[in-house]
C-alpha cells in the first residue's frame, strides 16, 4: 500500500505527516515492467498548522492545502501552451527556498526544494561589508551605484554559482532518473529572478532557453488593478497565482 511504500521516502514518522498521493500516469522509467507514476506528497503536522492558523486569524477557513511546486505548474499552465513531448524546468527562487518543477506535458516528473534564495545574497552582503539588512537590500537591487555596485558584484555573483551549483544538481540527478527526457526549456519566478544577470548565468550554465515567468501573461487583470505593478510583481506572485486558480477547478 502507499502507506506501507511511503516510510522508505518520508524522514518524519507516519503520525507526523498529512500524506497525499496522485497517480498520475503509466510509469516513464520501467519499461520492462508495467508500473505506475505516483507523485507522494507529505507535509509535517505542525508545519501545516502553522500556516492554515494564520488564515483562520484572518476570519477565513482554509480548504485546500498545496505545495509550491504544484501551484506553480498551475501558474506556467494557465499562461503557456503546454506541449505533450516538451519538458520544462520551472525554477521559483524565493527568499530562503528554491522549488523546483521538472514536467513534461502536464506531469510533474521530478520535484525538489532546495533552501537557498535571495537572503544569500543579503547575508553575504551585511557579513562582508559591515551593513545593516535594509542596506544589504537595497545593494542587492541597485538601488545604489557607482562604485560601490562595482565592488559587490562578485560577491553577488558567488551566490549566483551557488545557486547554479544546486541547479546542476538537480538537472544531473534528473537525468540518471530519466536518461531519455530532454530539458527543452526554463523559466524563473520568485522575487530572486530579477536577480541581475542570474537568467543569464542559468542560460549560460546549461545552454536551455531561459526566460522569466509571467504568471498575469494570459490572465485578464480587473480595471481596479495597477497592471503595471502587477507585472512588476508577478515572477514574485507566480506561486500564489496558481493557488488562486484552484478555485477555478471548483
Amino acid at each position: 500500500s502507499i502507506q506501507l511504500d511511503a516510510e522508505q521516502y518520508i524522514p518524519f514518522e507516519l503520525t507526523e505527516v498529512n500524506l497525499d498521493y496522485q497517480v498520475v500516469g503509466p510509469s516513464m522509467t520501467t519499461a520492462d515492467e508495467p508500473g505506475m507514476e505516483v507523485v507522494l506528497v507529505a507535509a509535517k503536522k505542525d508545519k501545516i498548522q502553522n500556516h492554515t492558523s494564520v488564515i483562520s486569524l484572518a476570519g477565513r477557513s482554509p480548504e485546500v492545502v498545496d505545495i509550491d511546486a504544484f501551484a506553480l505548474q498551475n501558474a506556467f499552465e494557465a499562461n503557456y501552451d503546454v506541449h505533450p513531448d516538451a519538458v520544462i524546468a520551472l525554477l521559483n527562487i524565493g527568499a530562503s527556498l528554491m522549488n523546483i518543477n521538472i514536467m513534461k506535458g502536464g506531469m510533474p516528473l521530478f520535484i525538489r526544494d532546495v533552501s537557498v534564495g535571495g537572503n544569500q545574497y543579503t547575508d553575504i552582503l551585511q557579513k562582508e561589508l559591515q551593513l545593516n539588512f535594509q542596506e544589504a537590500e537595497d545593494l542587492k537591487l541597485g538601488k545604489t551605484g557607482g562604485s560601490e555596485a562595482e565592488m559587490v558584484q562578485p560577491l553577488l555573483e558567488s551566490i549566483t554559482e551557488m545557486l547554479v551549483m544546486e541547479v546542476q544538481k538537480t538537472f544531473d540527478f534528473f537525468r540518471e532518473t530519466y536518461p531519455n527526457e530532454t530539458i527543452t526549456r526554463v523559466l524563473i519566478s520568485g522575487g530572486t529572478s530579477h536577480m541581475l544577470g542570474l537568467p543569464e548565468k542559468v542560460q549560460e550554465t546549461f545552454r536551455y532557453p531561459t526566460e522569466i515567468l509571467n504568471p498575469f501573461k494570459s490572465i485578464a487583470m480587473g480595471p481596479k488593478v495597477d497592471a503595471a505593478k502587477a507585472t512588476s510583481l508577478g515572477p514574485a506572485l507566480a506561486v500564489a497565482v496558481g493557488l488562486a486558480l484552484r478555485g477555478f477547478d471548483q
